[in-house]
């Protein structure tokens, strides 16, 4: 096929220009190690613009909730840590207003929807983008428009707007902008107030200014910028320079003096800048366009010869082949004044040429052409996020020059002191090696790559800081070679297509892109027996032959394994009991009494199995001293058995005590009141509690009453749904109810309240029998209102049913009755299933027990707005109105309010959310995620 013209041009601008740009280049020497024979990590720059002026990508509108804004947050940096980005450059002062808790200019309109008005409930945007930024390994840069004061999408002039608080400042301009005048110091004072306080409170990488300076002239109708005022006092105090030059002059002395006060205040902090794409027309021969230095009074290229930038991203949003504004002639002109070798990262717009092929083409032959020309530092910025959302243009990126990840190159000006490198442990385990790792600095490192070595081969995978291990497995297949050979049919095929792990090595990233000293590891000869099955290969090579998309979830650390990383200290040496369930297990299946029992250093000698029990608990609960878990030997001993709480005989051999149950949310009831009892024992006892933190199943963002004031072994009221993990209600019981037990929570790393069990990408297992998919434990909470009433079956079935004495319910139209009342959330459907016999009924007592009969199904459709207390009391009043002669009541305290015919669900719904108000102000105190 015939090449595209812009493919050509890509190619001969590579040959052309790449040599003449990059002086002191040395090419590869003739007999040198063949680089990929080495470890080595790509290096570039990939960002994207995120703009907030006018809702152009965030928020999508103003007066977003503030979880919409948050999800919509996380959607973007996912996106971008799906495609393999490591930079954003987020837009936080549009129009001399903040996306941030500022001292010194209003909340923005784009934010809330009116100026000056914060965000409900309360969260600081900067610091929520940051924070989930640097999880995911992306540099976070704040875009700050330096002038403008109002922009005509802003909404109303309002009195906190620095058109009303300084007037002196600010000019009108005819088409409705408000521009703050450049050359007045007190302009130059505040911006630069702005930009410091903002490298001082929060951890960014960067401060990024765009091509906004004086404002384009048809801001003004064409006219001159208004500006007469401060120009007479100008020359009024003797100034000598023309009008143009004054105007440069007070631009230039701003961006120098930016500049400087940065590196006073943070020097690890760079400054960017983008400014229009070309500097004056005839620079080179061939390029026409807006003379910027004229138009603007932007004398870009000094800004960049001073190296008064970090690095330098001109907005060259032209295609290829564009002749009087070609993509590499300007490209090549640029690099060209890089007189202090700052970076230089472009700005590429992914948007022109449209999405077409030729449009993704374009874009593809662009990132190339800067690699070719800029291999030094190579690297782009997308203009903008938005487009990325294009499937077809972000899979070609990703597939193509993306493939791999990178980190950001370094920045030697700065910082050329490498982290120490890390220490390196291995160890095997079945057919993966765990790779696991620790660093004395752990606020200098920002990044590890992890290399290995197959075939002799090296390559790599990049993990962001808050994880210290990875397990990589032993062997993997050339899936190639193996249908060359005859496919996995095939033993001798499959030998020769096995590729084993020969060598691991892991190193530290800092802040600034230095990496430390490479510790490798090289591996003893593998047994081609720890490899795969023949059967998982098979499995395998099907796969590949018909590849599906592999899910990205969010990696969440468990407080397991942060306890085993970073605070294994607290239990080395020390003899350790495990409160635990058959559910505490990590992603693949390893229980957490396995676990801790294969740690070297750990001595686990009790098991206190809560909830359902564990490995080895005694049939009988009462007798379950003596119990022994068959896989270790270690002691069992059952909560059930004694009402969740612990003897002391069982605490006093120990040093500290653990606890790790999963399901709180969705198993409460029993679990939650262990939890309690050990915080209690412990205290009494004088040994430690270490709670080591898992995710509520359900979120953490709603919460719904009523409190539940169960009695008896159960001593603490608790809203139906809480929202709050094992680690936070540990922390709110030991001090609420004044245990006093010396507690120490391990939280987990990654987890945030808006996540649901399904966005963890955890393996659901099982927290109790009846809850056995991620569905039905976010239906549990709710259908708690029955127990005690005779719909039950028990602990939270989705099929109520009624008890002896009374007819069935007509399934049937209940369920009608239920979807046309249009519950958020939720469809129901009848369903047919078989009841278990009562206990202490006899057969045949007034039902066909142990036969088919009807029930009420409820199918999630949405988790995130299904309410527990409001569906519930629904399903009891459609049962009641469908079969008013089937149900008996025999109602608890808290739920006789639902026979009071002044009341509707809505006015129980409220009330039960009132009944927890208080528990809502209190928990805020205890809480450990965003």
């Amino acid at each position: 096929m015939p090449r595209r013209p812009a493919a050509i041009l890509a190619l001969l601008a590579v040959g052309l220009l790449a040599g003449c740009i990059l002086p002191g280049r040395k090419a590869m020497q003739p007999g040198l190690p063949n680089p990929a024979l080495q470890p080595t990590v790509e290096r570039e720059f990939r960002a994207a613009w995120i703009a907030t002026v006018a809702n152009i990508n965030w928020p999508s509108k103003p007066g977003l909730s503030t979880q919409q804004q948050q999800q919509e947050a996380i959607a973007l940096l996912d996106l971008l840590a799906a495609r393999n980005f490591n930079a954003a450059v987020f837009q936080v002062r549009p129009q001399c207003d903040a996306l941030y808790a500022s001292p010194l200019e209003p909340w923005s309109y784009f934010l809330t929807g009116t100026q000056g008005q914060a965000p409900e409930p309360y969260y600081d945007p900067l610091q929520f983008w940051v924070e989930q930024a640097h999880q995911r390994g992306i540099e976070l840069h704040v875009w700050i428009n330096p002038y403008r004061a109002h922009h005509i999408r802003g909404g109303e002039i309002t009195p906190s707007s620095i058109v009303s608080t300084r007037p002196e400042l600010v000019v009108a301009l005819e088409s409705g902008y408000y521009w703050m005048d450049p050359a007045l110091q007190g302009t130059q004072d505040h911006s630069l107030a702005v930009v410091l306080d903002i490298v001082q409170r929060y951890d960014i990488d960067g401060v990024h200014f765009d091509d906004y300076f004086y404002p384009y002239p048809s801001y003004h109708n064409g006219k001159d910028f208004p500006d007469d005022k401060s120009w007479a006092a100008y020359r009024q105090d003797g100034g000598k320079l023309a009008r143009d030059d004054w105007r440069r002059a007070a631009v230039d002395r701003f961006i120098k003096r930016l500049y400087k006060a940065i590196k006073n205040a943070k020097p690890q902090v760079k400054f960017g800048l983008s400014p229009f794409g070309i500097w004056r027309p005839h620079n080179p021969a061939s390029i026409r366009g807006l003379d910027q230095y004229h138009v603007l009074y932007a004398d870009a290229r000094r800004w960049f010869n001073e190296g008064w930038i970090d690095y330098w991203s001109p907005q060259l949003y032209w295609p290829t082949n564009q002749i009087p504004q070609s993509f590499p002639v300007l490209l090549g002109w640029w690099a060209g004044e890089n007189k202090k070798n700052r970076h230089f990262w472009p700005g590429i717009s992914i948007g022109r040429g449209g999405r077409n092929e030729l449009g993704i083409d374009e874009v593809l032959n662009q990132i190339m052409i800067t690699r070719g020309m800029l291999p030094q530092s190579p690297g782009v910025i997308h203009w903008n996020i938005g487009t990325l959302q294009n499937e077809e243009l972000a899979t070609a990126i990703l597939a193509g020059p993306y493939k791999k990840p990178a980190l950001v190159p370094p920045s030697p000006w700065l910082d050329d002191k490498a982290p120490q490198a890390p220490r390196v442990f291995t160890q095997m385990a079945g057919d993966q090696l765990e790779i696991r790792w620790w660093h004395e600095q752990m606020p200098d490192v920002f990044r590890w790559v992890v290399y290995y070595q197959r075939d002799g081969i090296w390559d790599y995978t990049l993990v962001n800081r808050q994880y210290r291990s990875l397990s990589l497995p032993l062997f993997t297949v050339n899936m190639k070679k193996l249908e060359a050979a005859g496919g996995p049919e095939q033993s001798a095929a499959i030998k020769r297509a096995l590729r084993p792990l020969t060598a691991v090595a892991v190193s530290a990233v800092d802040r600034l892109g230095n990496e430390s000293r490479i510790e490798t590891k090289t591996l003893a000869q593998t047994p081609h027996e720890a490899g795969p099955t023949q059967a998982q290969i098979k499995a395998q090579f099907a796969a590949w032959k018909s590849p599906r998309p592999v899910r990205r979830g969010a990696r969440i650390k468990l407080g397991l394994e942060v306890l085993l990383e970073d605070h294994l200290d607290l239990i080395a040496g020390k003899r350790v009991g495990l409160v635990t369930n058959p559910a505490a297990v990590d992603a693949n299946l390893r229980s957490t009494i396995d676990i801790l029992a294969q740690t070297e250093g750990v001595d686990l000698v009790a098991l206190l199995g809560a909830e359902n029990g564990v490995r080895g608990t005694a049939p009988d609960p009462s007798a379950g001293d003596g119990a022994v878990d068959p896989q270790t030997g270690i002691p069992v001993y059952s909560l059930a058995g004694t009402i969740n709480a612990l003897r002391q005989e069982w605490l006093k051999g120990l040093d500290a005590l653990l606890f790790d149950i999963q399901g709180v949310g969705s198993a409460w009831h029993n679990s939650h009141y262990s939890l309690s009892f050990a915080l209690e024992a412990c205290a009494r006892a004088g040994i430690p509690l270490i709670v080591l933190d898992r995710p509520n199943p359900l979120g953490g963002r709603v919460v719904e009453g009523p409190l539940l004031d169960l009695g008896g072994s159960f001593p603490h009221p608790l809203p139906l749904r809480h929202g709050m993990t094992y680690g936070e209600l540990a922390a709110m019981r030991n001090q609420t109810q004044g245990y006093g037990a010396a507690l120490t929570v391990i939280p987990m790393q990654g987890w945030r309240r808006s996540m649901l069990w399904d966005d963890t990408d955890l393996l659901w297992v099982m927290p109790a029998p009846e809850i056995g998919t991620f569905a039905t434990a976010v239906v549990h909470p709710g259908q708690s209102l029955f127990e005690w009433t005779n719909i039950s079956a028990g602990h939270g079935t989705t099929k109520p049913f009624l008890m002896v004495g009374a007819p069935w319910i007509d399934c049937q139209q209940a369920a009608a009755d239920l979807n046309d009342r249009g519950l958020a959330g939720a469809l129901f459907r009848p369903a047919r299933f078989t009841p278990q016999q009562p206990a202490g009924t006899t057969a045949g007592a007034g039902k066909p027990w142990n036969q088919p009969c009807c029930g009420i199904e409820i199918m999630l459709t949405d988790p995130t707005t299904y309410r527990s207390v409001e569906a519930a009391l629904h399903i009891i009043d459609a049962l009641r109105q469908s079969s008013p002669d089937a149900l008996v009541w025999n109602l608890p305290e808290r739920l006789q309010y639902l026979d009071d015919p002044n009341s509707d669900i809505a006015t129980i719904v409220e009330q039960a959310q009132e009944q927890v108000a208080g528990f809502i102000e209190q928990r805020g105190e205890f809480l450990l995620y965003r």
